[in-house]
C-alpha cells in the first residue's frame, strides 16, 4: 500500500472518532436537527439557539422551515430562517388579539 493509501485510511478514521464524538452528544431528534442546520449554515458555536428555536416553535414547523431554506438560493440562509420564525411568532400574536 501507498502513502496516500494509509492517509486516506487515516484521515478516515479521524473523521469517524469526530462523529462518533458529536453523535454521542446529540440525544433527541431536536438535538439532531440542531446540529444539522448549525452545520448547513455554517454556525456550529450557535447549535445552543438553534436547538431553543426547535423548542420553542416545535420540531415539524423548525424542519418545515429549514426544508424551505435549503431549496432557496438565499444569500443569507441563517437571517432568513430566523426571519419566517419571527414570523411564526408575529402570526400567533395576531390570532391571539382576534380571540379576545
Amino acid at each position: 500500500m501507498n502513502m496516500e493509501g494509509l492517509k486516506k485510511i487515516g484521515k478516515d478514521a479521524i473523521d469517524w472518532e469526530k462523529k462518533k464524538k458529536t453523535a454521542a452528544r446529540l440525544h433527541s431528534k431536536n438535538h439532531l436537527l440542531a446540529d444539522e442546520i448549525s452545520r448547513y449554515f455554517n454556525e456550529p458555536k450557535k447549535f445552543a439557539m438553534y436547538l431553543g428555536v426547535i423548542g420553542r416553535v416545535g420540531f415539524s414547523r423548525a424542519y418545515r422551515i429549514f426544508a424551505e431554506i435549503k431549496q432557496s438560493k438565499a444569500k443569507t440562509p441563517a437571517k432568513l430562517f430566523m426571519w419566517k420564525i419571527g414570523q411564526l411568532k408575529i402570526k400567533k400574536k395576531k390570532r391571539k388579539k382576534k380571540k379576545s
